[in-house]
């Protein structure tokens, strides 16, 4: 079966066998580096230069998940630690990890973790 031009070009993540790993790496790693900034979805496919259908199939196909699930993911996994690990405000711990607001970090953990941020570090503070 031949794919058209328009349809490789699209496929920008996978190209080059090995390429579109790391470029989703590529991405993980900005995404790590820069969760207290607004990370989007648009913004995210232009980094990698493909669109945002293909960003969304590709992280689905690769990673399980779609990208703004990862990202979310990203942001309770780093306000975990900073629960466990530091005596930052819940409102600091909630502007360092991108949720911005008490509110989002707590919908977020009850999501994710069904529990509360206080909830959390009550229980898994580190001494």
């Amino acid at each position: 079966m031949q794919l058209r031009g328009a349809h490789l070009a699209d496929r920008g993540l996978r190209r080059a066998g090995g390429a579109g790993t790391r470029r989703i790496d590529d991405l993980r790693h900005h995404i790590t580096r820069h969760l207290a900034e607004p990370l989007t979805i648009a913004d995210l496919a232009a980094r990698a230069h493909v669109s945002e259908r293909q960003l969304t199939r590709v992280f689905k196909t690769d990673l399980g998940t779609t990208p703004a699930a990862y990202i979310e993911s990203a942001r309770v996994e780093f306000a975990r630690n900073q629960l466990e690990t530091t005596d930052h405000t819940l409102e600091r711990v909630a502007t360092l990890s991108g949720f911005n607001t008490t509110d989002t970090l707590t919908r977020a953990f009850r999501r994710t973790l069904d529990t509360t941020p206080t909830e959390y570090r009550n229980r898994f503070r580190i001494n």
